[in-house]
């Protein structure tokens, strides 16, 4: 393999990805992940100055391409997204609002790539530039073998959704695995078919092309809608700082948002109170044993937790917790009340009218 360094404006950079000569998202390469904090940290050292990290590219030798992006495809797309105008500097500067010819103008650094021998790769050096050397999990294989299909295309447009992005819920390391897209997937396979057990679905529907093309166009529009709902109660508390980040638990919140797409925001905001209640002293916990229904949710988190079964037992437990009519009918949150009371040494237990439903009020639990 040879190495040669090169400068490039970032006018020239933006050329060759408007011009379609540099391949941003090779097989191997991870979706564009950065919330929009990271774009605006990128413009603004950018706008200062300051020297960014060097990009790696491979030079090609096919028509189609003349680059194909190494490492540094999250810092071409945000300078790309900046240079259209989709997003600004964190002091709310576009692109009209300063010097373009000293933004154009700016130098990076490059590593091209070229000459690759028989026994290298580039897919192996990118995994040595971010520190990998471990094999390759069923999200990274899947990645690179399907990756022209239907299914493959869809699930890279919905990751790319800045308020999808902007949910932050996957630490560097999930992200580096693709663990991030396994979860997507799974999403996306059960807004085509319902609660699967495992990734049955997600195989099945890499092979499916013409299922995938005619439900697609609903399928992004119905991931866009429980998005925007999961990012309100991301307002009211980041999600990545809740158990509901974890993602059996997300897949579970996904999947409840989906079910009760149509009530009020209202009633959304009350229920994930008390979602933030129940989190917040631990009580939803494999080793509760004081509360049978907050146990049983915990094991189906983490034992056989993928299964149809586990998935179905999960939500279940939400609706029965959180859309509540006659707690009379309802022996899992008659449980959860008793253990509720104890807990809390109350002589009666107050319920909260919301719309049609009686749910727990947590206002009584706070001294």
């Amino acid at each position: 393999m040879r190495f040669q360094n090169r400068e490039f404006t970032i006018l020239e950079l933006l050329e060759l990805v408007n011009d379609r000569r540099i391949d941003l998202q090779p097989p191997y390469q991870r979706n564009f992940i950065w919330t929009n904090k990271d774009q605006q940290l990128l413009i603004d050292s950018i706008l200062k100055g300051y020297p960014l990290p060097s990009f790696f590219v491979y030079k090609k030798n096919d028509k189609k391409y003349v680059y194909e992006m190494v490492d540094g495809q999250q810092r071409a797309e945000t300078i790309s997204r900046f240079a259209k105008g989709l997003i600004k500097s964190s002091d709310k500067k576009s692109i009209n609002d300063i010097n373009k010819e000293s933004f154009l103008s700016y130098r990076l650094n490059f590593v091209e790539l070229s000459e690759i021998n028989d026994n290298e790769s580039v897919e192996e050096y990118y995994y040595l530039v971010n520190k990998r050397g471990v094999p390759l999990n069923p999200n990274e294989t899947n990645k690179a073998y399907y990756y022209n299909s239907a299914f493959i295309n869809l699930v890279n447009e919905l990751m790319s959704i800045q308020d999808y992005i902007d949910l932050d819920i996957f630490s560097e390391k999930s992200i580096s695995r693709m663990n991030d897209r396994g979860l997507v997937e799974e999403l996306v396979s059960y807004l085509f078919r319902g609660i699967t057990d495992k990734r049955t679905a997600v195989e099945n529907l890499f092979e499916s092309e013409k299922e995938v093309n005619d439900g697609r166009d609903c399928v992004k529009k119905r991931f866009e809608v429980i998005v925007k709902k999961l990012l309100y109660l991301n307002e009211i508390k980041p999600i990545n700082q809740t158990r509901f980040a974890q993602r059996n638990d997300f897949y579970t919140l996904f999947t409840f948002v989906n079910e009760t797409i149509d009530n009020s925001e209202e009633l959304l905001k009350y229920q994930y109170s008390i979602l933030l209640f129940l989190d917040s002293y631990k009580y939803i916990s494999p080793s509760n044993d004081e509360c049978e229904p907050f146990k049983n949710y915990a094991i189906n988190c983490v034992s056989q937790s993928n299964s149809k079964n586990a998935r179905s037992n999960r939500l279940t437990f939400l609706k029965l917790l959180l859309l509540n009519e006659d707690v009379n009918d309802n022996e899992i949150l008659k449980d959860i009340q008793a253990f509720l009371e104890k807990k809390y040494f109350l002589t009666s237990f107050k319920w909260k009218n919301i719309q049609g439903y009686q749910l727990i009020d947590i206002d009584q639990f706070i001294k």
